[in-house]
C-alpha cells in the first residue's frame, strides 16, 4: 500500500474527442472512425490526479480495488500504511491512521476519501463489536473538522455503514451467529406481522442466546446509529461534501430497518434526503467514490444505460439485501457520479444486469444482445449477480463461455460477479465510469494513455481471475477438500493453515491465470489516438510479479496481485 509521494503534476489539455479500435460512444453499429489529432506535450509526465483514501479495512476488495480504478483514469490512490488497517479480527489504528492523514501533502491532492467506519472504529469487523466506546468514536470524527478547516478546498468524500443484521462469520461467533441474526429479523418481524408462531421462536431464541452476546450486538448497533447520525449532521455543516449511508447485509425485516427509518427521518428533518442516499451495498464504497471524485473535479456525468436480462428482475430482491434491483442499480449509478439514460443511443456505456428469475428465453435474448454490442464496439459494462448454483457466488459460467467463444473478453469495459449484486454492481459501474472518462477526456498523451489502457486490461483481468476462475473453480474444489477430507471450517482457518493454503492456491492458480492472459489479452494491440500526425497503439506483452494468497484467514476471497507489461 502507497505512502505519500510529492510529484509535480503537469497541465493538460482537456481532450477532444477519442476513439480507439476497441469501443465506441454507444450508438448504431457502425465502424470505428478514423482517429482525429490531440496534443502532446514534451516532459516528464506525472498522474492526472492524486486521491487520499481511508479504506475499510486491508481486504483487496476495499483497497486494492479502488487503487486499481483510479489508475483507469491515470489517478493515484493513495492509502495508509497497511500496519496501520488492521487484519480481520484484529482492528485497524485510528489514531495512527489520523496522524498519517494530518501528514501528507494535499497540495496535490484531488479529493480525500474516507470509510468512516475505519476512522471510527477501527474497520468494518470492529464496527459490529463495542469494543469502541461512542465517546471514542466521537473523538475521531473531529478529524473532519480539523481537515476541512485546514484544506478547505479538497473536497472530502465518505461512505458509512448501517451495521448489518448479523454477526462476523468467525470461530468465536460460530455457535450463536445464526441465532443471532434470526432474533435480529425477528424482533423487527414479529410487532409488524402479529405471526404468533414467529413470536413463539422469537421467545425461544431469547431463552437460549447468552445476554452478554445481545447486549454487546444492541451497544454496537445503538453506537453506530449514533455515528451515522453524526456523520448527517457534518454533511449538514459543510464539513463532509459528499456522503452515503451503505446498508451491510440485510434482511427484508430486521433491526437494520428500524435504524434505516430513523436515518431517512433525520434527512427529511434537515433537507438532505436527495443529498445523502441510502442503499444497499458496502464493500464496494470506496470503489464508487473514486469514481465520484474524479467525475466531480472534471465536472463530468457518465451518462449510463441499463438492460436487464428480464423485466422481473428488475423487482427482484437479491440476496443480503432489502431493497429491489432497479432501485440499487440506479442509486450506484447515482452515487459514482452517473445519470441513468433511457437509451443507448444516448448513454457513454450500457450495463447490462445478468440477474436471478430469467427464464432461458430471456437469457438467450440478454447474452445475443450483449454480443451484438461487442461486435459492435460498443461499451459495455457487465454486472454478473444472477450467482447460479452450485456456488451461489461468482461468474455465471453460461456468459464467460459465450464471451471466450467469441473472443470478446477483452471488449468489455468493465465486468464483476463477486458476493453481493451491491458489491457487484458498484465494481463494474466504477471501472467502466473510469474507463470511458478517461478515453473521452483525458487520453492526451501516448505515455499517459499506454498506462491507463494497461491499467483498464489489468482490473478487467482481475476480476474474470477472482469472479470466474477463483470463485467458480478453484474455491469449490478448495472448500470441498477442507470440509470433507479434512474436516475444517473455512470461517477462521490458523495461521499456519492460511499459509499453506496459500501456497496450495498459487500453485493451483499460477497456470490458469497465465493461461487466461495468454488467450485473451496476450500479443493484442490496441490504437491509442494519433498524436502529433503519428498513429500511436499499446501491445500487450506479458505479466509479471504475480502473486497469489489469502488475505484473511478464510477462503473466502484471494489476493490476486500483478502487473501487464506493454509495449507503445
Amino acid at each position: 500500500m502507497s505512502s505519500m509521494k510529492t510529484c509535480f503534476l503537469l497541465s493538460f489539455s482537456l481532450l477532444l474527442t477519442l476513439s480507439s479500435a476497441l469501443t465506441l460512444r454507444a450508438g448504431k453499429a457502425q465502424q470505428p472512425p478514423k482517429l482525429k489529432p490531440v496534443p502532446m506535450h514534451p516532459g516528464p509526465l506525472g498522474s492526472a490526479g492524486y486521491i487520499v483514501l481511508v479504506p475499510l479495512d486491508d481486504r483487496p476488495a476495499v483497497a486494492q480495488f479502488a487503487q486499481m480504478i483510479g489508475r483507469v483514469a491515470d489517478h493515484r490512490v493513495l492509502i495508509p500504511p497497511p500496519e496501520t488497517l488492521g487484519s480481520f479480527t484484529t482492528p485497524g489504528d485510528p489514531a495512527r491512521i489520523i496522524e498519517w492523514l494530518r501528514v501528507q501533502d494535499y497540495g496535490i491532492v484531488d479529493a480525500l476519501i474516507v470509510a468512516v467506519d475505519m476512522l471510527a472504529y477501527g474497520g468494518l469487523v470492529a464496527s459490529r463489536t463495542h469494543r469502541t466506546p461512542l465517546e471514542a468514536a466521537q473523538k475521531h470524527l473531529e478529524f473532519f473538522r480539523w481537515f476541512k478547516q485546514k484544506y478547505p478546498r479538497v473536497p472530502v468524500y465518505a461512505f458509512n455503514v448501517i451495521m448489518r443484521i448479523a454477526p462476523t462469520a468467525d470461530a468465536a461467533s460460530r455457535p450463536w451467529r445464526d441465532q443471532l441474526a434470526r432474533w435480529a429479523e425477528l424482533e423487527d418481524r414479529v410487532p409488524k406481522s402479529g405471526d404468533e408462531r414467529l413470536a413463539a421462536e422469537l421467545e425461544q431464541l431469547k431463552k437460549e442466546l447468552d445476554p452478554k452476546v445481545v447486549n454487546d450486538y444492541l451497544a454496537a448497533r445503538r453506537r453506530n446509529l449514533q455515528i451515522n447520525l453524526a456523520m448527517i449532521e457534518l454533511v449538514r455543516a459543510g464539513i463532509v461534501n459528499h456522503l452515503i449511508l451503505l446498508q451491510d447485509d440485510a434482511r427484508l425485516y430486521g433491526l437494520h430497518r428500524q435504524d434505516q427509518e430513523i436515518l431517512h427521518e433525520r434527512l427529511k428533518e434537515v433537507g438532505l434526503e436527495s443529498r445523502v442516499p441510502i442503499y444497499n451495498g458496502t464493500d464496494e464504497g470506496s470503489l464508487t467514490l473514486v469514481s465520484r471524485a474524479v467525475l466531480d473535479k472534471f465536472r463530468w456525468r457518465v451518462k449510463v444505460a441499463v438492460v436487464y436480462s428480464a423485466e422481473k428482475s428488475k423487482q427482484i430482491i437479491a440476496p443480503y439485501e432489502d431493497q429491489p434491483l432497479q432501485f440499487t442499480v440506479e442509486n450506484q449509478i447515482k452515487a459514482a457520479g452517473g445519470r441513468l439514460v433511457n437509451r443507448a443511443e444516448e448513454a457513454d456505456y450500457t450495463l447490462y444486469v445478468n440477474a436471478p428469475e430469467t427464464g432461458e428465453k430471456e437469457f438467450n435474448d440478454f447474452l445475443r444482445r450483449l454480443i451484438t454490442d461487442l461486435k459492435a464496439f460498443k461499451p459495455v459494462a457487465l454486472a454478473d449477480v444472477a450467482f447460479p448454483a452450485p456456488h451461489y457466488s461468482g461468474a455465471d459460467e453460461r456468459l464467460v463461455e459465450a464471451l471466450k467463444r467469441e473472443g470478446l473478453i477483452d471488449r468489455l469495459s468493465s465486468y464483476a460477479a463477486w458476493n453481493t449484486a451491491s458489491n457487484t454492481l458498484g465494481t463494474a459501474i466504477a471501472h467502466a465510469n473510469m474507463r470511458v472518462f478517461f478515453r473521452s477526456k483525458l487520453n492526451d498523451r501516448a505515455d499517459r494513455a499506454a498506462r491507463a489502457y494497461a491499467a483498464h486490461f489489468e482490473f478487467l483481468m482481475h476480476r474474470f481471475v477472482g469472479d470466474y476462475l477463483y470463485h467458480d473453480i478453484v474455491r469449490p474444489e478448495l472448500n470441498r477438500h477442507l470440509h470433507q477430507e479434512l474436516k475444517i471450517a473455512t470461517d477462521e482457518l490458523t495461521a499456519e493453515m492460511q499459509a499453506q493454503i496459500s501456497r496450495e492456491l498459487a500453485a493451483r492458480m499460477r497456470s490458469l491465470i497465465e493461461q487466461f492472459f495468454a488467450n485473451h489479452f496476450q500479443g493484442r494491440t490496441y490504437t491509442l489516438a494519433f498524436y502529433n500526425q503519428v498513429k500511436r497503439s499499446v501491445k500487450l506483452t506479458g505479466l509479471k510479479d504475480l502473486k497469489i494468497y489469502l488475505p484473511w484467514p478464510r477462503t473466502f476471497e484471494v489476493a490476486i496481485e500483478y502487473k501487464i507489461d506493454y509495449e507503445f
